[in-house]
């Protein structure tokens, strides 16, 4: 009934209101870290400047606002002439709410081109042979100093991470083929979650962000229940995966 939803909804305000919360403490802890004790490397805090081209719907736009929300930036959206598909007004209005009114300054600049494959671009004419979800992922968590969602020195997860994204890349360069193809994809990255809540372990990695931002370019019906649990659940306990709520239409949230 109409109580249940109320309660519903002030349980989820609640949980997003100490994820935030958490998410401040985390930032306060790993600087105390880098100060004092030189445990962890300190993050990057300067201001990210890169530039994404990708086409209509790919599963970079979405990865786009993941990383605006991580740095806490703006995202600038535009059309490239290249671009012969129609832009959805509604995906873009909730692109450029991520972090408004929290931040000044744009960090992300969104073209949409007619490209295959998402290219990258550290800085505005300044071209890295970046392209791909995995590949652009690696480029910012190293440059971002993210070392919890991808360490390189730990080589075994390290290794594990890759092997995901090799998957994840498959999926994203087969999004548009057979249903019988993406399932089987998808089936094989699912295994990784037999028996942890995350690909690759116990936390949030490159590897999950690059699911979930693929999950949300893809037609719903495709998704089998285990990953739309595991989508649901990522979204909801990590703050900077909040923002995807925004763009699924059967996950209420707003940006």
């Amino acid at each position: 009934g109409g109580d249940d939803v109320t309660w519903a909804r002030d349980l989820e305000a609640r949980q997003d209101k100490c994820l935030t919360e958490l998410e401040l403490l985390q930032q306060r802890v790993y600087k105390l870290e880098a100060d004092c004790c030189g445990a962890k490397a300190a993050e990057n805090t300067s201001k990210m400047d890169i530039v994404i081209g990708c086409s209509v719907g790919s599963p970079a736009v979405y990865m786009a606002a993941v990383i605006a929300r991580k740095v806490n930036c703006l995202i600038k959206v535009f059309s490239h002439s290249s671009n012969t598909k129609e832009v959805d007004s509604s995906v873009t209005n909730k692109l450029l709410c991520v972090n408004n009114g929290e931040t000044d300054y744009c960090g992300v600049n969104l073209i949409y081109k007619d490209t295959p494959t998402p290219q990258f671009m550290a800085c505005p004419g300044r071209l890295v042979a970046v392209s791909g979800l995995s590949n652009i992922l690696r480029y910012v968590v190293r440059e971002r100093k993210y070392t919890s969602l991808y360490d390189e020195e730990d080589l075994e997860s390290a290794a594990l991470i890759d092997e995901i994204l090799s998957l994840v890349d498959s999926l994203e360069q087969r999004a548009h083929g057979s249903a019988s193809e993406v399932g089987q994809i998808l089936n094989n990255l699912a295994k990784h979650l037999q028996s942890t809540p995350y690909l690759a372990g116990d936390s949030l990695s490159i590897a999950d962000i690059a699911l979930c931002c693929t999950l949300t370019s893809l037609d719903t019906k495709l998704i089998p229940n285990s990953l739309r649990t595991y989508l649901v659940n990522t979204i909801r306990s990590n703050y900077e995966m909040r923002v995807l709520k925004a763009f699924l239409n059967w996950m209420p949230g707003e940006c």
